[in-house]
């Protein structure tokens, strides 16, 4: 779920909750901007380049089912309860050219802590960026890793040129949810400074 309205009464609630449910176009205009951009990035990156951001203990895992009765190593004491969510970027597909370590999708880690027992789970921020990558099975989306000299701006341009012939539908934010969460008025958030917050469920 995503948030694209806020306005907020005296106490500050979030009134206006929308699905996100983008609608991206894989059709002959897709596959041309595809085209253009494999030119762009064979004779203007360098891919001899390593992506640190991608390997060693910055590689990105896939999510995790619920692991519950966890080894426990030493002793968790029984009146230690409660839960601890982070959010952290974690690309689901390689990028088309580079890659920054603020790039990564969303995703959340849970770890909950009951009666001397610990669970863990880890789940993608089904954003309107990762939905309509899956639809694609790649990366669609311009990188700040991209965003380096006459390379970067045109990047831009090719992801601007996918919104404007409706390619990729940014109606309903294109952040990735990756930078940190809120629990606010009852309901938990997770963020990214240029995007709409997405309500987790």
């Amino acid at each position: 779920m995503g948030i694209t309205k806020q306005e907020k009464n005296k106490v500050g609630r979030i009134e206006d909750v929308v699905v996100v449910n983008p609608k991206p176009s894989e059709g002959i205009t897709s596959k041309a901007i595809d085209w253009i951009e494999s030119l762009i990035v064979k004779y203007m990156y360098d891919s001899s380049v390593p992506h640190h951001w991608l390997s060693g203990n910055f590689a990105p895992v896939d999510e995790t089912p619920p692991a519950s009765d966890l080894p426990v190593v030493g002793h968790l004491p029984e009146c230690l309860n409660g839960e601890f969510f982070r959010v952290g970027p974690n690309p689901k597909f390689l990028p088309v050219a580079d890659y920054h370590w603020f790039d990564g999708d969303g995703m959340i880690h849970g770890l909950r802590i009951k009666d001397g027992k610990a669970s863990y789970v880890s789940r993608y921020v089904r954003t309107s960026r990762l939905k309509q990558e899956d639809t694609f099975g790649g990366a669609k989306f311009v990188k700040i890793g991209d965003l380096k000299g006459l390379f970067g701006l045109l990047m831009v341009k090719i992801q601007m040129l996918r919104g404007k012939l409706k390619v990729l539908d940014m109606s309903y934010g294109h952040g990735t949810a990756n930078t940190a969460m809120i629990y606010h008025h009852g309901k938990l958030l997770a963020l990214q400074e240029d995007d709409i917050p997405l309500l987790l469920s």
